[in-house]
């Protein structure tokens, strides 16, 4: 325990005879311990001649019952809460959630054909027929001209005079 210390425990007579020698014996050789030790005892006096005295109207005792009851009053409140918002939260969570994932679903698939390619729109004087095969992984397209011949989409016909290319 450093001097300070020991000079506190000292004022407040918290030390047995051997330490209490200790401390004088401190306080003879070292000058600014016994400053110190002048100044708590003036401190200790200061402050117990002028502590103001709290009075409260009702006992101690039922002071703390009263803020005790405050507690558990406020407790049972809190718990008692959470139940009675239980039965709509039980149908607010998944149906959120349910929600949320058509929303996801509508934004991932937004755009997309079902073979992944892109579309192209036919003018109104052809006719196309498309077929698609899952299996094979493949999709074909005819398309007809105003006379009704059908020729596979990116190819040329043969029988076009001259004049028209």
């Amino acid at each position: 325990m450093n001097t300070e210390l020991k000079l506190q425990a000292l004022l407040d007579g918290a030390l047995d005879a051997r330490e209490i020698r200790e401390i004088e014996a401190i306080l003879a050789q070292d000058i600014q311990s016994a400053a110190l030790m002048q100044e708590l005892k003036w401190m200790k006096a200061a402050v117990a001649g002028n502590e103001a005295e709290v009075k409260l109207p009702e006992t101690r005792e039922f002071y703390w019952s009263k803020i005790e009851r405050g507690i558990a009053a406020e407790a049972k409140q809190a718990a008692a809460a959470p139940a009675e918002r239980a039965w709509w939260l039980r149908f607010i969570y998944p149906a959120t959630g349910l929600a949320a994932m058509v929303a996801v679903m509508f934004v991932v698939s937004g755009g997309r054909t079902t073979d992944g390619a892109d579309t192209e729109s036919v003018p109104e004087d052809v006719n196309a027929i498309s077929f698609r095969s899952e299996a094979e992984a493949m999709s074909v397209v005819y398309v007809a001209d105003e006379n009704g011949t059908f020729n596979p989409v990116g190819q040329e016909t043969k029988n076009e005079p001259e004049a028209d290319k």
